[in-house]
């Protein structure tokens, strides 16, 4: 489980975000100081992970536990109280969590007992969407709101499923 170029971004990004100077706001300073720990960690994780050797008797074991950590961090990380300023951030932190947890699951699945590949790339999808969220974090942070979470209310008229019982 190679670290991707995005997972670099954005660790990159939080560090830049941490750094900058956005007023002595308690509030946020708590909240910046909480996000570059959890930055930190992943960063760490990512590290750890990296660093298994694969052909290990406890390769699958170190694995799992890593993941177990990074699940735990994911969860201290959307359960942190958002300042003003950063709309949708709360949302995604929770469903960044959410895919986290849901792809160290089916790692479990995947390599406790006989392998499942099918299994595998489920909790490998899991685990970019939850690195995807964090990215659309990053960009909330820099004064960005991605297109992709953009949500628009449907102004289209609904049609009937019957129209000619809807005349009645």
């Amino acid at each position: 489980m190679k670290t991707s170029f995005t997972l670099k971004l954005i660790l990159i990004s939080m560090c830049l975000f941490v750094m900058t100077g956005c007023g002595k706001d308690a509030e946020l300073e708590n909240y910046k100081a909480n996000m570059n720990q959890f930055f930190e960690n992943v960063r760490i994780f990512d590290s750890s992970i990296n660093s298994i050797d694969p052909d290990s008797e406890t390769a699958v074991s170190e694995l799992l536990a890593l993941l177990d950590s990074m699940d735990t961090s994911f969860a201290q990380m959307a359960s942190l109280e958002v300042p003003d300023g950063f709309p949708g951030v709360e949302e995604l932190a929770d469903e960044a969590s959410s895919c986290m947890s849901e792809a160290v699951s089916y790692y479990h699945q995947a390599y406790e007992g006989e392998y499942n590949a099918s299994l595998e790339d489920a909790a490998r999808q899991n685990y970019k969407r939850a690195n995807e969220m964090l990215q659309y974090i990053v960009s909330i942070f820099h004064g960005d709101i991605p297109e992709e979470i953009y949500t628009y209310d449907d102004e289209t008229e609904e049609i009937p499923e019957n129209p000619e019982a809807a005349e009645e």
